[in-house]
């Protein structure tokens, strides 16, 4: 059970690092050790980078 839990959320890290253009292997791979708190991570270093890309003050609309 553990061994499929740790593969579904590898397989989700990885399908969604790719449509945001992030690093695919290295969310693979913490997707199978860490399971659910990757996606906590992810969520995390997907902002940090977008702020950083986009700078502080300006606005960013998502539909």
């Amino acid at each position: 059970m553990i061994i499929l839990a740790s593969l579904f959320f590898a397989i989700s890290l990885y399908i969604l690092a790719f449509k945001r253009g992030m690093p695919t292997k290295r969310w693979f791979a913490l997707g199978g050790i860490l399971g659910p708190l990757a996606f906590l991570m992810f969520n995390v270093h997907y902002r940090r980078a977008l702020v950083r890309c986009i700078g502080e003050q300006c606005i960013l609309w998502r539909p």
